[in-house]
């Protein structure tokens, strides 16, 4: 799918889309209809945007369908359908919604046009925070993991973790990201997948992989025990990514630090595929190789592996789930892409005995998805992990 064949898709979409809100609008202009009351009312207005939204998502399938020739791969055309939906909820969906409250209040229905244009305004809200000012409120996130009794000597351990960079290209935002997490002064640095992305079908990609790495040399980006990172879903491989920069990339292999008040770190990477299989005897040899280490930490793009993981692993980071990137409230994220409970899509969790941090990620999902962020903001995290043993090192306060 080219940004030509999208965009006429679009236009298919919107074709078929547009007359039927006009007829819901005329319907609307009857007298009968808008002398409704209350019960009767609500049950033919929620009726109408039932059979808009059941109209919408089947243009938005035909639509792509119809200017490829049928040639989409599933995943491609389900990108492709909600992005196409969510142009049809803060398009016509505002559009019919503002009407009918004009239509009412012309009518002397106040109650009915403050319906109709409450929807159309809180339509709009979400639409100016979801694609205009949630995806650059880049938070930064505190956390303790405590291995040891509050009482004991402990080593602490600064790590900062970030994932899901996932941009077509390179700016501010990503620099902000990068400073901000430098300011922490971690002594480890640990990137878990998604660095660069195309956009909609445009090979973006490579100019942003060159981009990302001059950025890390511009602003010295590494700590004293190193940055590591392992492979991700999205664009080039992490060591295709951080050519020349410094940064370890860990893909099936694990890593091994010398810890400031003595003691060893061994970092272990997961490959793609391995961060969500059930493969509990690869794991074990994996983890076992290189000898042992006084901690272990895994790093994985996904965090589905977690449910076969060995007991005694020190910390566990991933990322890919993007919190959701939508939360709807009292409920949670819909989507996750993650075998694993909603709950441990994003923030720190216990799985098990096992500490698994799950990153909602410094950008979005990228290429011909909806490209907006809603009650789940981006973020770098910062985990003080305290280890049993040694005196604890000096880090900076929060």
């Amino acid at each position: 799918m080219t940004p030509g064949r999208f965009w006429l898709a679009a236009l298919v979409f919107h074709a078929l889309l547009v007359p039927a809100c006009w007829s819901v609008v005329a319907r609307w202009r009857r007298p009968e209809r808008q002398r409704l009351g209350g019960g009767p009312w609500w049950r033919m207005a929620l009726g109408e945007a039932a059979l808009l939204s059941l109209l919408a998502y089947a243009s938005s399938l035909l639509a792509p369908l119809a200017v490829t020739g049928g040639r989409l791969s599933r995943g491609l055309l389900g990108e492709i359908a909600l992005r196409l939906v969510a142009q049809a909820l803060f398009g016509e969906a505002i559009l019919v919604s503002g009407a009918a409250a004009l239509l009412h209040r012309r009518a002397g229905r106040r109650w009915a046009a403050a319906a109709c244009g409450g929807a159309a305004v809180a339509l709009f809200a979400i639409y100016v925070d979801a694609y205009h000012v949630e995806p650059r409120l880049l938070k930064v996130r505190w956390h303790r993991v405590d291995r040891v009794p509050a009482t004991d000597e402990a080593e602490t351990l600064r790590i900062l973790h970030l994932t899901d960079v996932q941009t077509p290209a390179i700016g501010a935002h990503e620099e902000r990201a990068l400073r901000l997490g430098l300011a922490t002064r971690p002594q480890l640095i640990v990137f878990t997948g998604d660095y660069v992305q195309n956009a909609m079908g445009r090979r973006t990609d490579r100019q942003a992989v060159r981009d990302l790495q001059a950025l890390i040399a511009r602003v010295g980006f590494d700590a004293p025990l190193g940055v590591f990172a392992t492979n991700g879903d999205a664009g080039p491989p992490c060591r295709d990514v951080f050519a020349g920069t410094g940064v370890r990339c860990l893909v099936d292999e694990s890593a091994v630090v010398r810890l400031p008040a003595g003691g060893t770190l061994k970092i272990t990477g997961l490959s793609r595929n391995h961060g969500r299989e059930r493969d509990r005897a690869f794991l074990a040899r994996l983890l076992a190789k290189g000898g042992p280490a006084d901690h272990q930490v895994v790093i994985s793009h996904a965090p589905d592996f977690v449910d076969i993981a060995p007991p005694g692993l020190d910390l566990v980071l991933a990322g890919h789930t993007h919190g959701g990137q939508v939360v709807v409230p009292l409920f949670g994220p819909p989507a996750t892409a993650m075998r694993l409970p909603r709950r441990y899509a994003g923030g720190l969790h216990d799985y098990n005995g096992i500490p698994l941090h799950v990153s909602r990620g410094v950008g979005m999902e990228r290429g011909f998805a909806v490209p907006i962020r809603f009650l789940c903001p981006p973020e770098i995290c910062v985990l003080d992990v305290r280890l049993p043993g040694g005196r604890p090192p000096q880090v900076a306060s929060r």
